[in-house]
């Protein structure tokens, strides 16, 4: 069974190669079925006699890299099969970030020195509208921290330094779900199935699918461990809880008209801190676990996707909490443009960045769980 319509057709490229490898390593995996229940891309595999491009996309982006399957594969390296499931779906989900119809596409601040300088001009930007501000010139002749950081930059600024990038991000990534979804499902009604968004939302909460066939995950060795998926939970509530304490702050300055800085115990000051904490933490660990696994087990390429965004988001949280720490001091100002340039470079890449897999991963499971309903329903 094919759930895109999409036809075979694989031209002699390095797209091409990378598909039809995929393709026959799932054939493969399809005719054995040791690992069906291991997660969610065996079932889904094994749904289908056929594959297109759309499947194997679709099945990329349904893994979670656990490794289990590689642990138990009887046709893993050194078979002369040399199948490797992790990797290959990696290298298909790269394929996938670059552009949903697997078609090479420049991102919007593009990738090496371009992204670089993309960043410098985002924080020039953001120093000359401080340095412009009257709070800016009236805090550089005081010998005290700013406290505010309507002081440093103007609440209108500040607002549109996230707004913009903000929306810019979310118009592009609201781009890039149709066209995935386009790729590997098809029809946009079936995205209005609010069941299939319940039961996905679930296991991407519980992180389901890091557990492996139940012993946890592979990683970054062949021996079961929690650590992984814990860490993972770190950055993401962490991320949650920093996303909490923009909107508490917004609430309590826009509709009760308390203005910052807050108190320490109050709700962003408390959950922006626990926040910016569980993301550090998480990422430094996630950092470290990578760097322990072995070079011909993974795509190579995608690491240094992970290690981008593991970075990125450290320097958001580290430069966050540096903010609240030093909002008396005379140290605020410089750390706060900091911490703006980062949000603002984060958000206008977050769409062409490995940021892009909660989408991808997202939209996966909605569909799984659909095939799932469609099959108990026959």
């Amino acid at each position: 069974m094919s759930l895109s319509s999409e036809p075979v057709e694989i031209a002699e490229t390095p797209l091409g190669n990378l598909l039809r490898e995929a393709e026959w390593q799932l054939n493969v995996c399809n005719s054995c079925r040791y690992c069906e229940g291991y997660c969610a891309v065996f079932p889904a595999l094994a749904r289908r006699s056929e594959l297109t491009h759309g499947d194997i996309s679709h099945i990329a982006n349904v893994c979670h890299d656990c490794r289990a399957c590689l642990t138990a594969c009887m046709y893993a390296p050194p078979h002369e099969f040399g199948v490797n499931p992790p990797k290959i779906l990696s290298e298909v989900r790269r394929a996938t970030y670059d552009a949903p119809t697997l078609q090479s596409r420049p991102g919007l601040l593009g990738r090496g020195p371009t992204a670089l300088v993309g960043f410098f001009v985002t924080v020039a930007i953001i120093v000359l509208v401080a340095l412009i501000s009257e709070g800016t010139r009236a805090w550089l002749h005081s010998q005290h921290g700013a406290s505010s950081p309507y002081r440093v930059i103007s609440y209108g600024a500040v607002l549109a330094i996230g707004a913009v990038p903000f929306l810019a991000a979310a118009l592009l990534i609201a781009r890039r779900g149709i066209a995935y979804w386009r790729h590997t499902r098809g029809p946009l009604t079936d995205l209005l199935n609010a069941r299939a968004w319940g039961r996905a939302l679930g296991e991407a909460a519980t992180l389901r699918y890091l557990k492996g066939g139940g012993a946890e995950c592979n990683y970054p060795d062949d021996r079961p461990s929690p650590l992984r998926r814990h860490l993972h939970g770190w950055v993401a509530y962490g991320f949650l809880l920093c996303v909490l304490s923009t909107m508490s702050a917004a609430f309590e300055q826009d509709i009760l008209g308390i203005h910052p800085p807050y108190p320490w115990l109050s709700v962003p000051v408390i959950s922006g801190t626990l926040g910016g904490i569980g993301i550090a933490l998480g990422c430094i660990g996630l950092i470290v676990l990578k760097t322990q696994t072995p070079d011909e087990e993974i795509d190579v390429p995608m690491r240094a996707r992970d290690y981008a965004l593991l970075s990125a988001l450290l320097v958001l949280a580290v430069t966050g909490i540096a903010v609240l720490l030093s909002r008396t001091t005379s140290v605020y100002a410089p750390i706060l443009v900091v911490h703006l340039s980062a949000v603002a470079i984060s958000f206008l890449s977050a769409a062409y960045s490995k940021f892009a897999h909660v989408l991808y991963r997202m939209l996966a499971l909605v569909q799984d769980n659909l095939e799932r309903a469609e099959l108990a329903t026959r």
